[in-house]
């Protein structure tokens, strides 16, 4: 057994110093990953001598000298223990993983092309109350927006950012880089690389998302890789499968697009320029309503406050309300509601608003 962690753990030495010899190669390093790539050499001797070997094998002349340069200790004292027996042995081995490596392209490009080695480890939780916004500077550079009543737990990797919805609503800006953003609500992972999206888990228990910007693409987690923040995997969160763009787009979202997840087909819709502005009015602290019926406008209303409405009059329910509203603002919406509809209203011991005609 320890034998075949032995091996997986080379391989994966391997692996390291072949995207850093790539991203060295192509003069790509900013002082973050230096700085990374420095701790990464000071880890295990034998990291440092993968680099030498990889750089040899690939005859990178100019890489050795960058390498001899900016870490000459580390370079000298590897470079002095080192054997024609050994630069022959991982010229053998290089080359076997290079065949495999041929025959999955398009992995290995993901992997090089996600920097992973520069990336720290953060994890953290957050939440909003009833009635509450709050925006959140992730460690990349993406934002996110919690809406009211919301619970968020995120774990970032060198791999990946994971972001779990638990409860509630977020607006997510991602920025742009190699690793995958995933959000998990309810099972379902809605993952993007930059673009603009809302995910909302609704009281029904269903995930809605919308894109404002760019695509996403949704998929079911798999069984055996349900997230937790608490889940650590050598050192690192458990990340979701890295998901793969359809053909026929069927498991994808375009900016403009609204869908509702669970289901065994994804439910998409194109949504008006104006009908996002109303979706995303919470996100300035207003409600707007355009032709809503009274009945499903307080079900939104109701997120942001601790009122409960009752309708007593059941042809109130399809009264049409159209307006702009104050989140949270409840007194001023049911004087508008009294003033302009002949709506009467009374508050109970229970925290209710009973609502009947005049």
């Amino acid at each position: 057994m320890s034998r075949v962690v032995h091996i997986d753990k080379d391989q994966e030495r391997l692996d390291y110093a072949s995207r850093w010899i790539l991203k060295i190669d192509d003069q790509a390093l900013t002082e973050f990953e230096i700085d990374a790539l420095h701790r990464w050499l000071g880890q295990d001797e034998k990291n440092s001598e993968a680099l030498l070997e990889v750089a040899a094998v690939w005859d990178k002349t100019n890489v050795l000298s960058w390498l001899a340069d900016l870490f000459p200790d580390t370079i000298k004292n590897n470079t002095e223990h080192k054997s024609a027996k050994n630069i022959f042995n991982i010229r053998l081995g290089f080359f076997a993983c290079l065949t495999i490596l041929a025959l999955s392209v398009p992995i290995m490009l993901f992997m090089l092309s996600s920097e992973s080695v520069s990336y720290k480890q953060h994890s953290a939780a957050y939440e909003t109350v009833i009635g509450e916004q709050k925006t959140i500077l992730l460690p990349d550079g993406s934002e996110v927006i919690m809406n009211t009543n919301s619970k968020l737990s995120l774990a970032y990797s060198s791999f990946a950012r994971v972001l779990n919805l638990a409860e509630g609503e977020i607006f997510v800006r991602v920025a742009k880089e190699a690793r995958p953003l995933s959000v998990i609500a309810i099972g379902q992972i809605v993952q993007a690389k930059g673009t603009e999206f809302v995910v909302q888990i609704t009281d029904d228990q269903e995930v809605k998302v919308m894109v404002t910007e760019g695509r996403v693409v949704v998929g079911v987690q798999s069984e055996n890789s349900h997230y937790s923040e608490n889940t650590i995997l050598d050192n690192r969160p458990i990340s979701p499968r890295v998901l793969v763009e359809l053909g026929d787009k069927s498991n994808s979202l375009a900016e403009g697009e609204l869908a509702t997840l669970g289901g065994v087909d994804v439910k998409k819709r194109v949504i008006e320029s104006d009908d996002i502005e109303v979706r995303l009015s919470w996100k300035k602290g207003r409600l707007i309503f355009r032709s809503v019926p009274l009945e499903e406008a307080l079900k939104e209303i109701e997120r942001y406050t601790t009122f409960e409405f009752v309708v007593l009059d059941e042809t109130l329910k399809s009264t049409v309300l159209s307006g702009r509203f104050r989140a949270g603002d409840v007194h001023t919406m049911l004087a508008l509601l009294k003033t302009n509809f002949n709506i009467d209203y009374e508050f109970d011991k229970d925290n209710k608003v009973l609502l009947s005609s005049f």
